[in-house]
């Protein structure tokens, strides 16, 4: 398995760093595209390349503005950017997909994203005008409308204190030490991540990884939010668009797995094609988790079944 990176510019100027791992010619079944988390990058996604390439399938892992190799002066380090960070990073999804559709023509497309990078794939899987054959959304929540209308009133006054390319201690303990404080026994400031404590310990050694991001990109992400989980947002999705839920019991970021129940909820009621599996001791990090090995099963089996089902009878 061999990881290429290239650098994709968009019209902004902005060069998007991209981690990609091609399956083998002689066996290739679809090209899916994987948006990672917050305060993370592409090139932790080794081991699902691995598992996806031996399933067939080329994978395309795009850092985000701000992270990653997706750094420049306009998005530092856990910078969106200053003005519309949100949707310039949801387009950037939409071309990744563009950029690995016309790669690849006529193979099955499937774009997925780990929780804020479920969030971005949620809202780019609304808006792209590309035929996509599934989505899949791993370690992500939902919450109504005014949920997100109560959370953006402290990260508007941070914002407000520290300036849009400010970090704020406030909003790290609102999420990120409010997620650390609910693990029992915890060892590190990041065993919500997972009970792998090797796996834990490679996020913390890593520096592109756990840092603060800015307010402003913590407002654009909740407003962002707001839009992709309301009723118009969802029904933007297409009708018979196969959706994969993968979730962990005991995740804190999503209230121990309630947030995406809920998701699979208002997915089905909305009679969307819906698949969950969730994993009763897996943490946010399930592809980091010791479940890790049945999370990566569940996505290529999905992939083998759902997708390659739908391929055939169309």
């Amino acid at each position: 398995m061999t990881e290429a990176h290239f650098y994709h510019s968009r019209a902004d100027q902005h060069r998007i760093g991209v981690h990609h791992w091609p399956a083998r010619l002689d066996q290739v079944n679809g090209v899916a595209v994987w948006l990672h988390g917050m305060a993370e990058h592409g090139a932790r996604y080794a081991p699902l390349a691995e598992a996806l390439n031996r399933a067939g399938w080329h994978l395309y892992c795009p850092d985000h503005r701000g992270h990653g190799t997706s750094i420049d002066d306009a998005c530092p380090q856990g910078h969106l950017g200053d003005q519309d960070g949100w949707n310039h990073t949801v387009d950037d999804a939409c071309a990744i997909l563009t950029l690995a559709a016309e790669r690849h023509p006529g193979l099955p497309l499937v774009l997925g994203g780990h929780s804020m990078g479920s969030f971005i794939a949620l809202a780019a899987a609304e808006r792209t005008t590309l035929p996509l054959d599934g989505l899949v959304l791993c370690g992500s929540d939902y919450h109504p409308g005014f949920y997100y209308t109560l959370m953006r009133l402290p990260l508007l006054f941070e914002r407000r204190r520290h300036g849009k390319r400010g970090t704020s201690a406030l909003i790290r303990k609102l999420t990120f030490e409010s997620w650390a404080s609910q693990i029992d026994g915890a060892s590190t400031d990041f065993d919500w991540l997972s009970n792998d404590s090797a796996q834990v310990q490679a996020y913390i050694d890593d520096p592109l990884c756990g840092f603060d991001c800015t307010t402003e990109t913590w407002v654009a992400l909740v407003t962002g939010l707001k839009d992709i989980h309301s009723i118009n947002g969802l029904a933007s999705l297409p009708d018979d668009l196969p959706v994969l839920l993968l979730g962990g019991e005991a995740d804190p970021m999503s209230a121990n797995g309630r947030g995406m129940m809920a998701l699979e909820k208002v997915l089905h009621a909305m009679e969307q094609p819906v698949t969950a599996h969730f994993w009763d001791q897996g943490r946010h990090e399930i592809l980091n988790d010791t479940c890790r090995d049945e999370v990566l099963a569940a996505i290529t089996e999905w992939l083998g079944g759902e997708i390659g089902r739908g391929r055939r009878q169309a």
